[in-house]
């Protein structure tokens, strides 16, 4: 009798002096979410990553700025997105959130979020089916030609994920990934538990995490290998991230973990990211007739010769192709989940006074999809980068954020993008199965859950291919 009533005096104390007397106190928002964060909690784990659609509803209520948790505020304001991101020096990573969702890779550069440490890092890894009647799901097989790019650039060794199905353990533990992301994100622990289990009983308890380890024992085998033996990096058919990780100059040489993590990293990041892209890009294109055979005539009259390679310098110069992926990007969105900041002093945000040490954030989702920038935003639209006042949109426009935390393989993801997609639609005659040309595709209707990256009602949509054909590009 005594311990509850000690409890529920020290919880109404609490309640009262979040509610009262915090700092954030006069920004707007769900009590339950200003008393706890098990309210991002409820919506990323109960409700199956539905937090970025609930804050869309907040904002609608409340306004541009609100209280989503006991220290965190989100915005729906453009002049915020660049104040948090763009300008954001005197904001750093959040550590509760970097250093739980990606507690399997805690040192690789994503999870850094020391500024200092971050540049460091960042300087080693920058300086250096054919038949008309059956069909195989586009996300799948885009996911597996990015993982083997990233890689085979990466490491100089494909990991040849493009097999019947497209269902390789290597992809699959990015899926996985995934799937279990808000679990690690609120039970961090997990992950270092399932380190020390045997592969058994992991498979047992915890199946989610098997093919991490798994594939955390292929790098860490992987990596013992070139430190047991130096000379195997200078037999690679290209410079590897190891060449700059494994001998840094005037620095000290990277732990075995960082070296796991750095490659888990860009694994993740270098293949599921553009799988998407290539997903929702394809579906809209075939989709609407009218944009497939603009991609199509631009690249035909381009490359005349399909048998023979176009350079990427040629394929960066189309400019429908260009639009096509801008608008695949600002559609596929990149990171949904508001990526947090923390403020180390009193900073100024969209013309709010924020106090040290509140956590802030802004989804992109409500920075590529305000019509006051983007018109007609939740219309799939590659016309509109063709435009003469673009260059509004082009400030808005970040699926790989902004600022000195951007990421770091854009410019990589840029090229794969022309390549894949330049290929695909000069080389292969694709069409939607009919049952997916009568589902519905808005944009607020197509998400199905937040799994960091977007999730699609339609994204399993299947397609049948067949050779490029010169008449039936005539006939059209």
């Amino acid at each position: 009798m005594y311990f509850q009533l000690v409890s529920t005096l020290l919880l109404i104390y609490i309640g009262t002096l979040t509610l009262y007397f915090h700092p954030l106190r006069k920004y707007p928002g769900p009590i339950l979410a200003a008393l706890t964060d098990w309210y991002e909690l409820y919506y990323n784990i109960v409700k199956g990553g539905a937090l970025v659609t609930e804050i869309e509803k907040l904002h609608k209520f409340y306004g541009p700025v609100i209280r989503i948790g006991p220290n965190t505020l989100h915005f729906n304001d453009r002049r915020a997105y660049h104040d948090i991101y763009t300008n954001g020096s005197a904001f750093v990573k959040e550590p509760g959130f970097y250093l739980s969702f990606i507690a399997h890779a805690s040192q690789g550069l994503l999870a850094t979020c020391d500024p200092g440490e971050a540049r460091i890092q960042k300087t080693l890894i920058q300086d250096h089916y054919s038949s008309q009647d059956s069909g195989f799901q586009m996300n799948l097989a885009y996911r597996s030609v990015a993982m083997d790019l990233i890689t085979k650039y990466c490491f100089a060794q494909s990991a040849d994920t493009l097999v019947p199905g497209f269902r390789h353990p290597t992809q699959r533990s990015i899926e996985d990934f995934f799937k279990r992301i808000w679990f690690e994100r609120h039970f961090p622990f997990l992950t270092g538990f399932a380190c020390k289990m045997p592969r058994t009983l992991v498979g047992w308890l915890l199946p989610r995490f098997k093919s991490y380890i798994d594939m955390k024992a292929a790098l860490e085998h992987q990596i013992d290998r070139l430190k047991r033996n130096p000379d195997l990096i200078s037999l690679a058919e290209h410079e590897t991230i190891y060449h700059r990780l494994l001998n840094p100059k005037n620095q000290v040489a990277p732990s075995r973990k960082m070296l796991v993590d750095q490659a888990f990293t860009l694994i993740g990041a270098g293949s599921d990211t553009i799988g998407n892209v290539c997903t929702v890009g394809t579906f809209y294109a075939l989709k609407n007739g009218t944009i497939s055979q603009k991609l199509t005539m631009e690249l035909y009259e381009a490359w005349p010769d399909g048998s023979k390679p176009l350079s990427l310098t040629t394929l960066e110069k189309l400019p429908y192709l260009t639009a096509f992926i801008k608008e695949a990007l600002r559609f596929s969105i990149g990171v949904i989940h508001p990526m947090p900041r923390r403020a180390n002093t009193t900073e100024e945000i969209a013309g709010y006074q924020i106090p040290p040490g509140t956590i802030v954030e802004m989804s992109t989702v409500f920075l590529h999809m305000n019509p006051d920038v983007f018109r007609k935003p939740y219309t799939f639209d590659p016309d509109r980068w063709l435009t003469e006042d673009a260059d509004k949109m082009n400030q808005d426009f970040a699926p790989f954020s902004k600022g000195p935390r951007m990421c770091i393989g854009l410019n990589l993801a840029w090229c794969e993008l022309y390549l894949i997609l330049g290929n695909m639609f000069r080389k292969l005659n694709m069409k939607l199965h009919d049952r997916e040309t009568n589902q519905r595709t808005d944009f607020d209707r197509g998400i199905k859950s937040d799994d960091l990256v977007p999730r699609w009602h339609w994204e399993d949509y299947t397609v049948s291919v067949a050779p490029f054909s010169e008449t039936k590009l005539a006939s059209t």
